[in-house]
């Protein structure tokens, strides 16, 4: 009986450790930040048919896409991920600030700019914009060392896509050059990245801005960070691969 009971204990603590995870992704507003991930995502498939299938992609193109860029099946990965790497402690001390007026505050700004993000034209202005070469976007984005982490994420995702075009179509492509790679996706990530956070913090006090950069150089924030990047890095790889799978096991058929 008492076994019994230790168990169920256990099974009550690992329960209230996930529901503090559980609620940082949600007091983060990642579910909403992944609906945009899918928005883009869907239109990069269309890039997708017309670059490598020469538009003949068609419903079971679409089809497949759709299905890869599941926003539930993103997010319960994504949860699942986090869940195991993240303590249950730092989760909870770092409810303390997204779930504070400030951090709530934020992160709705946050999920607004991704959201008018969507329309090519707020982004171009933002990026346009004097402010995202200010300084204090700079301190944020250096914080975070967040022009660098995304820019890796988004080559291995490019890496990973090609791999699988290789893999299923058979066909043997000149590798392209790494290094012009992810100089190319650097400097577009620096852009996007300057005017998204440039659109974020023009609603906010320039004290709100330095007590949200400071809250990420803890250790706390810096653990929230690996762990979202972890989680992130492997949902997107993996959804890479298995685009190029899908293209590549439609290029035989673009090419009779």
């Amino acid at each position: 009986m008492r076994l019994a009971v230790f168990s169920f204990s256990l099974w009550m603590l690992a329960q209230s450790a996930w529901a503090d995870v559980n609620r940082l992704i949600d007091a983060m507003g990642v579910p909403e930040l992944i609906a945009a991930f899918v928005t883009e995502g869907l239109e990069a498939g269309q890039s997708i048919d017309e670059v490598f299938l020469n538009g003949q992609g068609g419903d079971v193109w679409v089809d497949t896409v759709r299905r890869l860029y599941d926003p539930l099946r993103m997010e319960t990965e994504l949860r699942r991920v986090m869940a195991e790497r993240l303590d249950p402690d730092v989760a909870a001390q770092a409810l303390l600030f997204f779930e504070s007026d400030l951090g709530a505050r934020i992160i709705t700004l946050e999920v607004q700019a991704r959201q008018t993000f969507l329309d090519d034209t707020v982004e171009e202005a933002a990026k346009a914009s004097p402010t995202a070469q200010g300084e204090q976007v700079t301190d944020y984005l250096v914080s975070r060392d967040l022009i660098e982490r995304n820019t890796d994420v988004a080559v291995a995702a490019q890496a990973a896509f090609l791999e699988g075009l290789s893999d299923s179509s058979g066909r043997s492509e000149d590798a392209p050059d790494m290094d012009q790679l992810r100089a190319r996706i650097l400097v577009d990530t620096e852009g996007w990245l300057r005017g998204y956070n440039a659109l974020v913090q023009s609603a906010m006090t320039k004290d709100d801005i330095a007590i949200y950069t400071s809250f990420w150089e803890t250790d706390v924030g810096a653990a929230v960070d690996d762990a979202l990047f972890l989680a992130f890095g492997q949902s997107y790889t993996t959804l890479s691969y298995a685009l190029g799978q899908a293209a590549g096991r439609l290029l035989p058929q673009n090419e009779l």
